[in-house]
């Protein structure tokens, strides 16, 4: 049963400490300090490049990777069964 309150202890502290991007800009207006701003910008950047490109009806995310680094876009799926056939 203890553990179990930990737990749910725990589990609340951390909701509790989120702070929405919106919040952090106005800290770092009053402080100054923009460093908890570009981190969290960071993130979802990451975030987003993790879940990949979204493209709309028709088309179909494309990734091409050259000198180590990758570009990624929408390109339309008959474009694509085009390129592929030529290879």
């Amino acid at each position: 049963m203890k553990v179990l309150v930990l737990l749910g202890v725990i589990f609340l502290t951390g909701c509790g400490s989120f702070q929405s991007l919106e919040q952090l800009e106005q800290q770092a207006f009053l402080t100054g300090d923009w460093s908890a701003v570009e981190s969290r910008e960071r993130m979802i950047a990451k975030r987003k490049a993790r879940s990949g490109v979204q493209c709309p009806a028709g088309q179909v995310g494309y990734c091409e990777k050259r000198t180590g680094r990758s570009r990624c876009g929408c390109v339309g799926k008959e474009e694509l069964n085009a390129a592929l056939a030529l290879r």
